[in-house]
């Protein structure tokens, strides 16, 4: 059978239900969820649903049936399968939000969720990534999410985040950088983009220098 894409009230439903009194309070909501599943999906080793849903969910769900479990279930593992698909596509990847920061550390934008959701599907596949001869490109266009993610202290993004213009420019690149890194990882020689895809990039280990790796979730609940 062919796959069929999700429409919007399907995302709508994985959306209610993550968002629910069902699950746990540290349960990804769905923009983090996006951003970890199209790291996975980017990262050439596979993984199954019974490998990621737990990192989503924290703790098992509280699901009124087997029927509504084995129906979000599904629909996840579907939209994993579309954020597949729009990668191999090489189309502009898009985000499921806008492309902004938070007005304050306190109270951060959906991209910066997304991003933090992406460096945590990073995290856990992180021998995946950082390969010697890619390790450098890869560190490199990374960057942009980096600095819209919740998850870094280092001097790099620290200094580009004080500034608006350079943090503007940044996340602006997010959604091409997610195409140049699936070219990298996932593709032939010929097909991946020259190391200079991202403007502001000189970090060697750029899933290593974080505030933690431990998940963070944040808009979800208090």
């Amino acid at each position: 059978m062919a796959h069929q894409p999700l429409d919007d009230l399907e995302l709508d439903t994985i959306e209610t239900f993550l968002e629910s009194d069902r699950v746990h309070e540290e349960c990804q909501n769905f923009v983090m969820a996006h951003g970890f599943l199209t790291a996975l999906a980017i990262c050439p080793s596979q993984f199954t649903e019974e490998q990621w849903l737990p990192v989503i969910f924290e703790e098992t769900p509280n699901f009124e049936s087997q029927k509504e479990e084995k129906q979000i279930t599904q629909l996840m593992s579907r939209l994993f399968v579309d954020i597949q698909k729009e990668l191999e596509s090489e189309d502009e990847f898009l985000i499921p939000c806008e492309l902004e920061m938070g007005p304050s550390a306190e109270e951060l934008s959906e991209l910066q969720e997304w991003a933090t959701g992406f460096m945590e599907g990073v995290f856990m596949t992180e021998t995946f990534w950082f390969e010697t001869e890619k390790e450098e490109v890869v560190a490199e266009l990374l960057l942009p999410i980096m600095v819209a993610s919740d998850l870094f202290d280092d001097e790099e993004v620290i200094q580009i985040r004080q500034s608006e213009k350079l943090t503007r420019s940044c996340i602006e690149q997010i959604p091409e950088v997610v195409t140049d890194l699936f070219l990298v990882l996932r593709t032939e020689p010929e097909k991946r983009p020259a190391p200079s895809a991202s403007k502001h990039a000189n970090n060697k280990q750029s899933g290593k220098k974080t505030k933690n790796n431990k998940k963070k979730t944040h808009g979800k609940k208090h």
